[in-house]
């Protein structure tokens, strides 16, 4: 075996591994699977599954291609503010009292994913105002729009009744918490054309990751590959939140790690954030969800976005520590 492939063999082997156990734990033991006692595995154990892939390998792929975009390795999916707007729409929803069901469809979740891909927009807009779409504007774009959005959150927080300020605190710690699979369904398709116009700009990345002029010289056009890339990133991020809200530190974790592991290249950058985000999430979601049963019994869980945020945090700081650097900003 090739020794540049082995380690996507051992994320392929996590990656079935992860499948075929994280379903399987939890307080209430699986032993038929085709029985009518194991609807709840079914209907909430295998979909939860199933969103925490989807939603691990999203956020690995937009943290990885917009770390390419920007050319810093600290660079996430919620840079852009994309998570905030999701946030403050799906908090206004749950302050008006639209948060279920109206005419079949799920309110808060287009809320939020109209949300996400209006800051897209605002942001994108802004940039293009400037005719050059920087990666500086972009990012200044994208910081300023996420503060304005988080004082609406803390505006809607402090004026709204108790049961609602929960209600928005939870949802803001993330979960991939989902009945069923319709919400998988409704995600899989931007999911799946994000990250095949990732794939398409593969090589357009590695080379603006060179910087501008290396990549114009190679005939890319900077631009337009840029904004490409700034889409899909930003599209399979909105896609994701608008189900499980922010999970922080998927997308700077594991694309750090990753390009440690196979290398800055992206034609084997993609893949494995798409192999290591599908394994470490649903991992982090069975850990969160079963370590206060662990502990002392109880039945209640950690929202998942709670304890990546602590890997995360703990990671960069290793990272900070460790480092020959005086500072890990590229």
């Amino acid at each position: 075996m090739n020794r540049s492939n082995r380690p996507f063999v051992v994320l392929a082997i996590a990656f079935v591994l992860t499948m075929l156990t994280t379903p399987f734990v939890g307080r209430v033991a699986v032993s038929n699977l085709f029985s009518d006692e194991q609807t709840v595995f079914w209907t909430l154990r295998v979909p939860r599954w199933c969103m925490a892939t989807l939603a691990g390998a999203s956020l690995s792929l937009a943290g990885a291609t917009l770390q390419a975009v920007f050319r810093n390795p600290l660079a996430t999916p919620y840079t852009l503010g994309v998570s905030s707007g999701a946030s403050l729409a799906a908090a206004a929803c749950l302050a008006a009292g639209v948060s279920g069901l109206v005419g079949g469809l799920p309110v808060l979740t287009m809320a939020a994913f109209g949300g996400a891909m209006l800051v897209v927009v605002i942001v994108y807009g802004v940039a293009n105002a400037r005719r050059g779409f920087s990666t500086a504007t972009l990012l200044l774009a994208g910081v300023s729009i996420g503060f304005i959005c988080s004082t609406g959150i803390l505006l809607i927080e402090y004026f709204s009744k108790e049961s609602v300020t929960n209600a928005t605190v939870k949802w803001l710690m993330g979960s991939v918490v989902v009945a069923g699979f319709n919400p998988i369904l409704e995600c899989i398709p931007l999911v799946v054309l994000a990250v095949g116009g990732v794939w398409y700009l593969h090589r357009d990345l590695d080379l603006i990751m060179m910087g501008d002029l290396v990549a114009a010289a190679r005939g890319v056009n900077v631009v337009r590959s840029r904004r490409l890339a700034y889409f899909a990133a930003s599209a399979m991020t909105g896609a994701v939140v608008a189900h499980t809200g922010p999970i922080g530190f998927v997308g700077l974790v594991v694309p750090h790690v990753m390009r440690y592991l196979v290398g800055a290249n992206h034609r084997r950058l993609i893949p494995a954030c798409l192999l290591a985000g599908g394994t470490f999430l649903p991992i982090c979601d069975t850990l969160a969800r079963q370590a206060l049963y662990w502990i002392q019994g109880s039945s209640l869980e950690i929202p998942v976005g709670i304890l990546t945020n602590l890997i995360g945090g703990v990671f960069f700081l290793y990272i900070l520590l460790t480092s020959k650097q005086e500072s890990p900003i590229a």
